[in-house]
């Protein structure tokens, strides 16, 4: 129960800020980019160190490591809320409460392994992944009532309140599994450290740049201190830069081998993904996520720029999401712990949910209802489907963990913990991926189109879309403002709004169509996991059907 509140409310921080974007730049006399900045860096800092918080905890105790990451997220939380300006949000929230939860995370999962088996374990698991999907689902709606009511800045100090608690009962609680012990004469992987996390780094900034940049063309100069380094029209960044990151995880990955040929003591065995479980287990996580965020990350942008929701309406919509993972996923856990229904069963039926929630949502939203009782009713088969979907994919943890011999077990959670992170952050990026080109594409239709803009008007209203830094769906309101200063008044300007109007529509059902077809694609990868292993269910050890390596 403790471990399953903390990764709540490690789930809830990471989206209860999504709705205070306004009052954090008023409070902090910063601009939005420089919040944006502060949330991506966050972002970064969890995904660059979640497999060095494993082996640390593999190393040094897990529960000495999860106390000692509650510290650090809540010496972050204190530094964020009582902080006056941005740098102390940089440095507390961005990273320490990164680093606080890249400790914390490997360690709950876990501890949560060593302390149960068989059907237990499974309950335990699938309990943690349910807390991480309400966390998140509460996140906008909780956090809009505390900003609203008092300020964004209770929402750290509850933070670190709760945490502290967390970890002070944690530390009095006996260790779960063997105490860890530093092996002799071997060191601390300094190099498996540097090359992961810049590796990962450079993946992560990669899809935060995928909206902006573009995938493989730049749709903009990619400048650096004043200096362009790519132009607009070649390579996009995203491109390059994911390149560079995977080469150095590749000289990660030879660098941990040559590591074990010389028996030293690797940071990660990436031989573990010869498992076929674990391998197919892990990807079939990250598609998990990166699916309902993508489509979740969709809905709350047309929401807010087509019918002018604020942040509290937007989760009040979204609360069906947590509805159906909370119908889904206990009576899914049960069934795959008393053997009625496999991991692989569990999973496919998930991606099945995710993908008519896609649909549903593509074909049910209209931006031409009013008001949030019509809106929600119709958005409300889409997102609860998409809810069931998720509870029906939180057994895929007690999967991926049973897999492994109890010595790997650091090694899988870095790689699986690592994988589903990655998979949040490649939703959202690939959700604005779809979504960008797809709206340039179908204004730039409507322009020339029209039958009320002039063959000048057209020329000029193409040309100032491809000059845009960024293009985002824009409100009726923020576009009409926009094309007065460029000239356009009267039924013009009415008839671009129109076409933006249309426009976003149809680049919302193109991008949420684009996320039910990934759902399709996450469905053939789970097809792959082999039939759930026969587990001892007094060791939780799997039998050697369930293992290929």
């Amino acid at each position: 129960m403790l471990l399953a509140t903390e990764n709540l409310l490690i789930n809830y921080t990471s989206t209860a800020m999504n709705v205070a974007l306004s009052a954090l730049v008023g409070d902090l006399r910063t601009t939005l980019t420089g919040v944006q900045s502060v949330i991506s860096l966050y972002a970064l800092v969890v995904a660059a160190f979640l497999i060095t918080g494993s082996k640390v905890g593999a190393r040094y105790g897990y529960r000495r490591v999860f106390v000692l990451g509650g510290g650090v997220f809540a010496l972050g939380a204190l530094v964020t809320a009582f902080g006056p300006r941005l740098p102390f949000t940089l440095l507390g929230w961005s990273l320490l409460q990164g680093l606080g939860v890249a400790l914390m995370l490997p360690a709950l999962v876990a501890m949560l392994t060593a302390a149960f088996t068989g059907a237990d374990r499974t309950r335990a698991l699938s309990t943690l992944a349910m807390t991480s999907g309400i966390g998140a689902a509460a996140g906008p709606v909780v956090g809009g009532l505390i900003t609203g009511y008092l300020s964004w800045r209770v929402s750290f100090l509850l933070g670190a309140g709760v945490t502290l608690v967390v970890a002070g009962l944690v530390r009095r609680t006996a260790d779960a599994g063997p105490v860890a012990v530093r092996p002799d004469g071997r060191r601390f992987d300094v190099l498996g450290v540097v090359l992961s996390t810049s590796g990962l780094a450079l993946v992560v900034v990669a899809t935060l740049f995928a909206g902006r940049y573009g995938l493989l063309r730049a749709r903009q100069d990619f400048t650096v201190f004043g200096h362009t380094l790519l132009e607009r029209g070649g390579l996009s960044p995203v491109a390059l830069l994911s390149g560079v990151g995977l080469v150095v995880l590749a000289a990660f990955a030879w660098w941990e081998r040559h590591l074990v040929r010389g028996g030293g003591d690797p940071l990660v065995r990436v031989s573990v993904l010869r498992n076929r479980t674990v391998r197919t287990g892990t990807s079939t996580q990250l598609m998990q996520v990166l699916v309902p965020n993508g489509a979740l990350f969709l809905v709350p942008v047309f929401l807010q720029t087509t019918l002018g929701f604020d942040a509290l309406r937007c989760g009040i919509v979204l609360l069906p999401t947590a509805v159906g993972l909370l119908v889904a996923a206990a009576p899914t856990a049960r069934r795959v712990g008393r053997g009625r229904m496999s991991h692989r069963a569990a999973a496919m039926g998930s991606f099945a949910f995710m993908a008519a929630g896609c649909a549903a949502i593509a074909v049910l939203f209209s931006p031409r209802a009013q008001g949030l009782t019509a809106v929600g009713l119709a958005l409300a088969p889409g997102v609860l489907l998409v809810g069931l979907g998720r509870g029906m994919a939180t057994t895929i943890t007690d999967l991926i963990q049973s897999a492994p011999p109890p010595e790997e077990v650091s090694d899988v959670t870095g790689l699986s913990r690592t994988g589903s992170y990655l998979g949040g952050a490649f939703g959202v990026a690939l959700a604005g991926a779809l979504l960008t080109p797809a709206l340039l594409y179908a204004f730039e239709a409507g322009v020339g189109d029209s039958g009320v803009l002039s063959s000048a008007q057209k020329q000029q209203a193409t040309r100032t879309l491809e000059q845009q830094v960024q293009i985002t769906a824009a409100s009726d309101d923020v576009l009409r403002a926009k094309v007065t200063t460029r000239g356009f008044t009267g039924a013009a300007a009415d008839e671009l709004v129109r076409i933006n109007a249309q426009a976003r529509e149809q680049a919302l059902t193109v991008s949420v169509t684009g996320m039910a077809v990934l759902a399709f694609a996450g469905r053939l990868v789970a097809r792959r996991i082999p039939p759930s292993p026969q587990l001892d269910r007094g060791s939780g050890v799997p039998s050697a059907p369930g293992r290929d390596s």
